[in-house]
């Protein structure tokens, strides 16, 4: 059996590297509990969610654009639907105020 003696140097090589690893792990603790690098943080994840919230809003904006307008010009029967739409929702409005006030009138 060989005996796995090590040397001085290696020994010395070892614990310069352990060393220098718990150096590594504690500035790198101290960096993530540290004030400043929480608030760095927090700052670019609120950069992140800002950026990304624009971004989600101008491709709603863009695909709503895109559903009325495309290369060849306003799609008109795209804008005509939706016109529909809205005379449709307006006059249940109105028809609804309209019973509504009859059903308050009667109830005098």
């Amino acid at each position: 059996m060989a005996s796995r003696e090590r040397t001085p140097e290696q020994i010395r090589a070892d614990i310069a590297a352990s060393r220098h690893a718990m150096s590594v792990g504690i500035q790198g603790l101290v960096s993530e509990v540290h004030p400043t690098g929480i608030k760095n943080r927090a700052e670019d994840e609120v950069k992140k969610t800002v950026k990304d919230t624009k971004q989600m809003i101008y491709d709603a904006v863009d695909g709503t654009r895109r559903y009325f307008v495309d290369e060849s010009g306003v799609r008109w029967n795209n804008l005509g639907t939706v016109a529909l739409i809205a005379v449709g929702v307006v006059t249940v409005i109105g028809a609804a105020s309209g019973v509504s006030a009859l059903f308050r009138k009667a109830a005098k």
